[in-house]
């Protein structure tokens, strides 16, 4: 390994650790007293535990597992358990399968230190820019919908109510909201978060009938930029794992860090 590889391993290796810091503070909530079988941090969302970073004492991961069960059923709460390859205990992932988990989805990781790869060829049909109004939020909502629900026409008052609640983040600048277009008329867009040391970007979307045109890859462009002008080094993003949109992260320049694995365990509808 050169000087050059072994920097950028030290990058990425303090990248990660940077992302899964940011994501245990957030998980400050109480839960089950853990004392003599490990530790866990805790997330209340609604009727669902989410519990994340669990390190069992050794040969303590199925009684970790019974512990934080039995609170949840005391307060009829669903948990949602996630599992960081290659960092947790396997024990806690066999006694989590053992206590009838299923696996809801794996999501890889990925990270960029600096600004994203350029594109080959100019593109001058593509355009991007910030979402600057509360209506440009809405055609927002739309894509989205149309891109992940497959709702070509989401209703009324969700585009509404979903667009007003986007619209309130980025006025608090918790988030900042980017759109798209091809030829004029948008039809991709993305979000990042402003909040954390490193951002991270949520929501890349682009409508069936303008995908392979290579817009979203713009999108995301602007957006590293936009972040790195603000001060940010890092960024990062989440993709479920067999997703081919890692390719079009990877012909960025984001690198695949870690994969996290979601085990849910009762009825989150409780």
């Amino acid at each position: 390994m050169n000087d050059s590889e072994g920097e950028k391993a030290v990058n990425l290796t303090a990248l990660t650790e940077a992302v899964l810091t940011q994501r245990r503070e957030r998980m400050n909530d109480s839960g089950p007293s853990l004392r003599g079988i490990g530790t866990a941090h805790f997330q209340i969302n609604g009727g669902t535990l989410i519990v994340g970073s669990a390190q069992p004492r050794a040969n303590k991961a199925e009684e970790l597992v019974e512990r934080v069960n039995r609170f949840a059923r005391e307060r009829w709460l669903a948990v949602q358990w996630t599992f960081t390859h290659g960092r947790d205990d396997l024990q806690l992932e066999a006694a989590l399968i053992q206590h009838q988990y299923f696996a809801r989805e794996t999501l890889r990781l990925m990270g960029r230190l600096g600004a994203l790869i350029e594109a080959g060829q100019p593109a001058p049909e593509i355009t991007v820019a910030p979402v600057a109004t509360l209506q440009e939020m809405q055609t927002y909502e739309r894509i989205s919908s149309w891109s992940f629900n497959h709702q070509q026409n989401p209703t009324l008052d969700h585009v509404l109510g979903r667009g007003r609640e986007r619209w309130d983040e980025q006025q608090a600048r918790w988030y900042q909201y980017y759109l798209g277009r091809w030829r004029g008329d948008p039809v991709s867009g993305a979000y990042v978060s402003l909040w954390e040391r490193v951002p991270t970007i949520y929501g890349v979307a682009t409508i069936p009938t303008a995908r392979q045109h290579g817009v979203a890859g713009h999108v995301l462009r602007y957006l590293v930029r936009e972040t790195l002008a603000l001060g940010f080094a890092w960024s990062c993003l989440y993709v479920a794992l067999g997703n081919p949109a890692e390719r079009l992260y990877q012909s960025l320049g984001f690198t695949a860090l870690l994969d996290q694995t979601t085990y849910q365990w009762g009825d989150p509808r409780w």
